[in-house]
């Protein structure tokens, strides 16, 4: 239960960074699609790092290079989910993107989750 606190606090400060980068580019006048791709990008270090270490707590350079290939794969995933859904939501259901973010955000949180739980942090033989 503690994990999945500190993986909703990580949540949180990415989700505020991208949620404000998304919604200040697309009220700019940029494609929700463009929006989507540079909000991503820019919660995408801060989200490694923070969850490698306070949501999952793992120290030190052991497998970071490993863990960040696998939190990179699992951010691509992520963003491919995120895109089909704002074409869902958007695009075809007209929904303002605002009003779209937050049905995707459940969606691609639950994803981002197990994948980092299951697959990019999971250690083996008693190590986190």
């Amino acid at each position: 239960m503690q994990r999945l606190m500190r993986f909703g606090l990580t949540g949180a400060l990415t989700t505020s960074i991208a949620f404000l980068v998304f919604v200040g580019l697309t009220h700019a006048g940029v494609h929700y699609e463009i929006a989507n791709a540079l909000a991503w990008a820019s919660a995408l270090i801060v989200g490694f790092v923070t969850n490698r270490r306070f949501t999952f707590q793992i120290e030190g350079a052991e497998n970071r290079r490993r863990d960040f290939a696998l939190y990179i794969t699992g951010a691509v995933l992520q963003l491919m989910l995120a895109m089909a859904g704002y074409a869902l939501l958007i695009g075809k259901w007209r929904l303002s993107p605002a009003v779209a973010f937050a049905p995707n955000l459940v969606m691609t949180t639950t994803f981002n989750f197990l994948f980092l739980r299951y697959v990019a942090f999971r250690r083996v033989g008693g190590q986190r």
